[in-house]
């Protein structure tokens, strides 16, 4: 029996013989949770109350910021349907978004480690250019900040090996940041 001999195909735990599943999923339809970091080490799933804890087969997710808000929204891809986007419309609170640009390292900073400081309070990110099968994400570093209004250092390190310190910057809004280069631009 070759690999592919079992594709679409389970096999029954009595008999031993293979029942045709058709064209269904061998993954089953699992309920899709979405996790609220609590700030105390815990999560809590709140995918009830955002009408995410969807039963389809999910495939893929991106998650990104697709109107702008500051907020990040959701676009799922499931097993043979279309594309779902899943906006979100909860109250928002302070973010902050960067986009770094490799000299040294490679242009776009996939490996680049981001430390964000907001009060006491540490972020970290780091930039990579997939997130899983068949899912993306952006190169653009998206932080929420909750009530800060000011990001007051930024340390970044570079692939190369190269270190950024910044801050303070002001909140809402997207910063282009360039390796090798302390001057800080909107975008």
């Amino acid at each position: 029996m070759d690999m592919f001999d079992g594709v679409g195909r389970r096999q029954d735990e009595v008999s031993g013989q293979f029942l045709d599943i058709g064209q269904h999923s061998l993954n089953g339809r699992e309920r899709k949770v979405l996790f609220r970091n609590n700030g105390d080490g815990t999560f809590l799933d709140v995918a009830w109350v955002n009408d995410a804890d969807r039963i389809e087969d999910g495939r893929g997710l991106s998650v990104i910021d697709l109107d702008g808000d500051g907020r990040l929204d959701l676009v799922l891809r499931n097993y043979r349907q279309p594309a779902q986007v899943l906006r979100n419309v909860g109250p928002g609170g302070h973010w902050l978004e960067l986009d770094l640009t490799g000299v040294r390292s490679n242009r776009d900073a996939v490996g680049a480690r981001v430390r964000v400081r907001t009060g006491s309070r540490w972020q970290t990110r780091e930039v990579a250019a997939g997130s899983g099968f068949l899912s993306g994400s952006r190169l653009v570093q998206h932080l929420g900040l909750g009530s800060y209004d000011t990001v007051d250092e930024i340390e970044i390190l570079w692939p190369s090996g190269t270190h950024t310190r910044l801050g303070p910057l002001r909140a809402d809004r997207r910063y282009l940041i360039i390796e090798g280069d302390e001057r800080v631009t909107p975008s």
